[in-house]
């Protein structure tokens, strides 16, 4: 039972995850008048999202104490 709420919180805080990314992604710059990608765009665009789904993932794994 853990694993599959862990599953589902996981997948719930994707989408908080993009949108928060968006939003630091028009901070830092957003789309620029270069086309080539930067590197420092690999935070905002993967790592904020990915944040977001493992510490989700985590509190689902979370064990309850009042059980």
């Amino acid at each position: 039972m853990r694993l599959l709420r862990a599953t589902v919180f996981g997948l719930i805080a994707i989408f908080p995850g993009i949108i928060v990314a968006l939003f630091a992604y028009l901070l830092l710059g957003g789309p620029g008048e270069s086309d080539e990608w930067e590197t420092w765009m690999y935070g905002p665009c993967y790592g904020i999202p990915a944040a977001f789904v493992i510490v989700a993932f985590a509190l689902g794994l979370k064990e309850d104490s009042e059980v």
